[in-house]
């Protein structure tokens, strides 16, 4: 009942916010990068619209967690008492709160209906979709629901909204709504990334890239790691940019700004002059495989050093759990040289299996060599953030 109440409450507000202020309204979802790219096409349009342009905060991308961001709220209360403020402010919020141009919102899909919910009172401007992968696929039961559902986002844009797909996905690569601006780092697209290097000097990740568009062509650096993980959210940001006519110099300027976030490809010094990548945030097979292919290619560490997967559950991706991650153990051995797993369904990756997150700590701090790569993934259920704290310097 009190969940009804505040669904209903917080979209009425939210709704009297958006009818009051008529901000142009940026959608972001998808099975994989969803705040990476939201920060990053925050950070780019900052520069030019400074604070007429406002973000969602953390993960306020579910039903309640979005109105709480149109209404300005910074984070969702954890406890029932914790509501009494959000409850108590949400009308002035949304009849007196500052006015803004743009509303850069992220937007989550756990269960079916979701993002149907949301998009009953947003209606978009513009929609990015990241991916659609196998993410919450033991709730949606097929794959065809998880588009469906993601798609919903699509089929509410404005008359002139503008849709921007990563193409290098193949299941966003068939959708296709209205305007269409298409990004991609493998293949033909109008915004797209070439030339990749990645790399880490004193415990500071570095990618650089020639990003080539219509617009024409630049060199973008930026302070995060990875190949898709990081770079997809620039290209995305590039294609917001554009829409919005921003000049090369702003969209290059804002690139510099984008950082990494807690957990999601974060690069820490460890134990015994180790590189630690911290990426416990979750884990789908699609944002496992992107994990592994950064740590592919990043170069091997000198002087005896070794590439280390700390691998752990994926979870709610039902029926196919199994051969999820029989495929990931496959993949992982063709990189990592040694694979150290955590988890039930982690035996599947055919690792040097631990029962606990504690005995998996004290192996690794017994083995670490210095210049070993130690890359941490997992669903977030199984605390792997314990794993990344215990072996950081």
């Amino acid at each position: 009942m009190l969940s009804k109440f505040l669904q209903s409450y917080l979209r009425f507000w939210a709704r009297r916010y958006l009818k009051r202020v008529r901000p142009q309204i940026i959608a972001i979802t998808g099975s994989v990068g969803k705040t990476s790219t939201k920060e990053a096409i925050f950070e780019v349009l900052k520069i030019h619209f400074k604070d007429q342009v406002r973000k969602s905060y953390g993960n306020l991308n579910t039903k309640n967690g979005v109105s709480l961001a149109i209404l300005g709220f910074k984070k969702s209360p954890e406890k029932i008492y914790q509501w009494f403020w959000p409850i108590k402010l949400a009308p002035f919020k949304a009849l007196l709160g500052k006015k803004v141009e743009i509303l850069v919102l992220e937007m989550a899909a756990d269960q079916p209906g979701d993002i149907k919910y949301i998009t009953s009172f947003i209606k978009p401007n513009i929609t990015v979709l990241t991916s659609i992968g196998q993410a919450h696929l033991e709730i949606f039961g097929t794959m065809e629901k998880i588009i469906e559902e993601k798609t919903q986002l699509l089929k509410v844009l404005s008359p002139d909204g503008y849709a921007i797909l990563n193409i290098d996905d193949e299941n966003v690569k068939k959708i296709s709504y209205g305007q269409v601006k298409t990004y991609a780092i493998n293949q033909e697209a109008d915004i797209m990334a070439k030339n990749i290097t990645t790399e880490i000097e004193n415990y500071i990740p570095t990618s650089k890239f020639q990003i080539v568009s219509l617009a024409g062509k630049f060199l973008a650096v930026i302070n995060t790691l990875g190949r898709a993980t990081n770079i997809y959210p620039v290209l995305a940001a590039v294609a917001v940019a554009e829409i919005f006519n921003l000049k090369k110099e702003e969209i290059i300027e804002g690139i510099k700004n984008i950082q990494t976030q807690k957990h999601r490809m974060e690069v820490s010094k460890g134990k015994n002059n180790s590189i630690i990548i911290d990426d416990s945030y979750n884990a789908n097979p699609l944002s496992m495989r992107a994990a592994l292919d950064t740590l592919r290619i990043l170069p091997h560490p000198p002087a005896g050093g070794r590439k280390i997967a700390v691998l752990g559950d994926m979870l709610e991706i039902g029926k196919i759990a199994e051969e999820a991650h029989r495929l990931i153990g496959e993949y992982v051995h063709e990189i990592a040289d040694e694979i150290i797993t955590v988890g039930r369904l982690a035996k599947g990756y055919k690792g040097k299996h631990f029962a606990s997150n504690k005995e998996a700590i004290e192996y690794l701090l017994s083995k670490i060599h210095e210049n070993d790569i130690i890359l941490i993934k997992a669903s977030n259920s199984l605390n792997f953030p314990e794993i990344s704290e215990a072996l950081k310097a």
